[in-house]
C-alpha cells in the first residue's frame, strides 16, 4: 500500500491555528516549530502502525482498520480513535470527551499528506 513508507516533513499549513484551536501548550507548540517531523507506517497483516517522532516525543498507535482503540496525543491526552479507509485514503478520528479530531492521510506523488481537521480549523 502506498502509505506505508518512512515520511519526512515537508512543509505546514495552519498548523499554528491549529494547535492553538486543539489546545496545544506554548513550550510544545514551541517544539513543534523547530522541529520536523517523522512518520513511519507500517502494516502487518491487518495490523497497522503509525509512529510519530516531533523532537523528543514519540507517538506509536497500532491498530487494526475499524476497531476503536486507545492513544494518547503528544500533548499526553487519552484518545479514543478509529481508523478507516476511504478508498486509498486512512481517515482517523480521534475523540477526547466531547472534542473530535479527523485526521486524513493520503499520498500525493511521493509525499503523504495529512489533513487535520478540528471544527472549523483545518491544518494541512
Amino acid at each position: 500500500m502506498a502509505l506505508v513508507g518512512t515520511w519526512k516533513y515537508v512543509s505546514a499549513e495552519k498548523l499554528e491555528e491549529y494547535m492553538q484551536a486543539t489546545g496545544v501548550p506554548e513550550n510544545l507548540r514551541e517544539v513543534a516549530r523547530k522541529n520536523q517531523p517523522t512518520m513511519e507506517i507500517s502494516q502487518n497483516g491487518d495490523s497497522w502502525t503509525i509512529k510519530t517522532i516531533v523532537g523528543d516525543k514519540i507517538k506509536d498507535s497500532t491498530f487494526t482498520i475499524g476497531q476503536e482503540f486507545q492513544s494518547t496525543s503528544l500533548i499526553g491526552q487519552p484518545l479514543k480513535c478509529v481508523v478507516t479507509m476511504d478508498g486509498d485514503k486512512m481517515v482517523e478520528s480521534q475523540k477526547e470527551g466531547g472534542n473530535e479530531v479527523i485526521v486524513t492521510r493520503s499520498v500525493s506523488g511521493d509525499e503523504l499528506v495529512s489533513t487535520m481537521s478540528f471544527g472549523s480549523v483545518t491544518a494541512t
